[in-house]
This record gives C-alpha cells, structure tokens and sequence, in this order.
C-alpha cells in the first residue's frame, strides 16, 4: 500500500471515530508537501470560520441587549 493511501485510510479511520456516521473530506495526503497545503488551508478555513463566529456572537449580544426589557424610569 502506497504512503498516500495508508495516510487516508488513517486520517478516515481517526475521522470516523470522532465523527461516526459522517464521511471524511478529501484530503490530498500523498506526500509531506500535500499535507503542508492541507495544514494551510485547513488553517485558513479555521481562521475565516473564528471571524464568522465572532461575528455571530457580537449580534446575538447586540440583539439580546437591544431586546431586554429595561426597567421603567
């Protein structure tokens, strides 16, 4: 078995195990290079999905705040 195909194999096994039921994305694996791209982009994603949800959280904030009933004067 190739390095590449045992990589995946691998990374499918660990995938499965903490997301049972869900298939394993495609991840090019082949080489040390490929999986520095993967790790890059998988960073990447992770860094546009932390601002998303920082985002989301400040208007759930917002609106909870702007929402609460404020006590008569």
């Amino acid at each position: 078995m190739a390095a590449g195909e045992a990589a995946r194999e691998d990374f499918a096994r660990h995938w499965q195990a903490e997301f049972p039921g869900e298939p394993a994305p495609p991840m090019e694996l082949g080489s040390v290079r490929a999986m520095e791209r993967e790790l890059e982009r998988c960073r990447r994603h992770l860094r546009r999905l932390q601002r998303e949800l920082a985002e989301e959280r400040f208007k759930v904030g917002y609106l909870e705040a702007a929402l609460a009933p404020r006590p008569p004067p």
